[in-house]
């Protein structure tokens, strides 16, 4: 482990071992917070964690914005998944008969990121933190942010390292083989299988040591990249299809409509890898995925391989992310204008 993730990393694992304790005493529980519009690294995460206070003799579970995707459901975690009910701060704030005691969040920081967990997160101000996107304003004692980490999940390996070392106990007692499975899907989605510039030689050294834990990579990969539905395969087909190139190819964009997600009898998070399509197109310097997710909301996928910050970018729409991977989300907006007012506005800086 390099000396930048040590302090981080030792600070996380003493309070989780404090935490439990406290968890232990009280007969209350943990809930773990990823992003909205979740991915491998948030689900990967979070559900590390969860497994890892579990190990520590404390009650948590991860509370979840929406369903859990079809391709992530090989990591057979749904004993880990909470989905609140709409009245859950109304009521006695009970998980599986435990009160919710502790907010830990990973792989995001702001409630406004989590969708309408977000309130849940904030019931309270002793909130825990573990996140690799740049947010330096809410850095603290109880939060370990760490940018140039290639995932959260690499983080999370390293905070389980750590409690092997404070427990005196070997590391796969620590990590066993589905905690070792969700955190190898978090670092081979945020470093792209270990193309982009993010995958640094410690996270390599992490996916080495996490396939000898039995964090299957073949098995990963293929489920997270790979496999396909039928509807998935086509209306990813139509999307790609229907994409248009604007600035002498240089920025890619293609709109899905809720008309082609019922014309193609498919899910909204079936088109997940379009806008990495886009952009590994010759010339194509800044790809953008819109897609209509319901409730007069639109979803926005931003990538990019040159100096364009998708990240910059995403926050004039109050979203964020990494320089070479964003989102946002807006509500209100018609798809098709979106999509011109992104041409215009990112033409003025390609």
């Amino acid at each position: 482990m390099k000396d930048l993730y040590i302090e981080g990393a030792t600070r996380i694992a003493k309070l989780m071992l404090n935490r439990a304790e406290e968890l232990k005493a009280s007969g209350g529980c943990a809930l773990i917070f990823p992003h909205k519009s979740v991915d491998g690294d948030c689900v990967g995460s979070s559900s590390a964690l969860a497994s890892l206070l579990r190990t520590l003799g404390a009650k948590a579970w991860v509370c979840m914005p929406e369903e859990l995707p079809n391709n992530m459901s090989f990591l057979g975690i749904d004993d880990l998944l909470f989905y609140p009910p709409k009245d859950f701060i109304k009521g006695d704030m009970l998980v599986n008969g435990n009160r919710y005691e502790l907010a830990f969040s990973v792989d995001c920081s702001e409630a406004h990121r989590m969708g309408d967990t977000g309130e849940i997160f904030d019931v309270y101000e002793d909130q825990m933190d573990v996140d690799h996107h740049e947010v330096m304003h809410l850095a603290g004692p109880l939060r370990w942010i760490e940018p140039q980490a290639s995932s959260a999940c690499e983080m999370v390996f390293y905070v389980a390292s750590k409690l092997s070392e404070l427990k005196n106990v070997p590391l796969d007692q620590i990590v066993d083989i589905r905690c070792a499975k969700c955190l190898m899907a978090g670092v081979v989605t945020d470093t792209g299988r270990f193309t982009y510039s993010n995958t640094r030689p410690e996270t390599l050294e992490t996916a080495g040591i996490l396939m000898e834990l039995g964090g299957d990579i073949t098995e990963v990969c293929y489920n997270l990249f790979d496999l396909k539905t039928p509807s998935e395969f086509a209306i990813s087909s139509a999307a790609c299809s229907n994409a248009y190139f604007c600035c002498d190819g240089r920025l890619a964009i293609a709109e899905v409509t809720s008309e082609m997600f019922e014309r193609y009898k498919a899910g909204r998070d079936e088109i997940a890898d379009v806008v990495s399509r886009l952009r590994d197109v010759g010339g194509v310097e800044f790809a953008c995925v819109l897609r209509e997710t319901g409730e007069g909301s639109i979803r926005g996928n931003l990538r990019s391989k040159t100096d364009f910050d998708c990240s910059l970018f995403a926050e004039r729409y109050g979203g964020g992310g990494h320089k070479r991977a964003a989102g946002f989300t807006v509500v209100g907006r018609d798809i098709n204008e979106l999509a011109q007012e992104i041409v215009r506005e990112a033409s003025k800086l390609l």
